[in-house]
């Protein structure tokens, strides 16, 4: 019987990918390094994952899953459109400012010749929730019928780009400011 993977060692592992995925990019991404940066021989890093492209496809979706999650806190079907919408939207915005390695690796990763198509079916499942929430928005005619991926990309991609500029010590978003944000998503797509 194999032995149980050791979470800590995974999370070491992920943890050190990030960082050099940041500093070097996927292509230039090596197991030796992430094995180096995780504190354990490459021989140790093979027994978790069998390659590098095994290794951040496994780290998107573990990344994905943890965004789904957290940006779909307290979801209530009970609660207006308006209002989840809001509560989803700055759950969003505030996990991104928290994390933005990490929202940016999914990001990249999502366009690059790395992701399998299998993890990427498996990453969109995880957005179905929000999929769902968003089509009845839709059917309710309170936001444009739109396709899925142009909606999507109409909201998180003002995020993304924040991030960017977050990272580069140029801006520190005021609480007016997100609400700005906000408005501006929210006026984007409402009818």
């Amino acid at each position: 019987m194999a032995r149980p993977k050791d979470e800590t060692k995974i999370d070491a592992i992920f943890e050190a990918t990030l960082k050099l995925v940041q500093k070097s990019g996927f292509n230039g991404l090596k197991m030796a390094d992430v094995a180096k940066a995780a504190g354990m021989a490459t021989g140790t890093l093979y027994i978790y994952f069998k390659n590098k492209d095994v290794l951040i496809n496994e780290l998107f979706l573990s990344l994905k899953q943890s965004k789904a999650s957290r940006m779909m806190a307290g979801y209530n079907p009970a609660d207006s459109f308006a209002d989840t919408f809001r509560k989803l939207w700055f759950n969003y915005l505030d996990l991104s400012l928290a994390e933005p390695e990490r929202m940016l690796f999914i990001e990249q990763f999502a366009h690059t010749s790395f992701l399998t198509k299998k993890t990427k079916q498996q990453g969109d499942q995880m957005l179905e929730p929000l999929i769902a929430f968003l089509e009845q928005g839709m059917e309710k005619k309170i936001i444009r019928k739109m396709p899925m991926d142009i909606l999507l990309s109409q909201l998180m991609g003002p995020i993304y780009e924040t991030i960017k500029v977050q990272q580069s010590k140029k801006l520190v978003l005021t609480p007016a400011q997100k609400q700005g944000m906000f408005e501006m998503a929210w006026r984007s797509v409402t009818l």
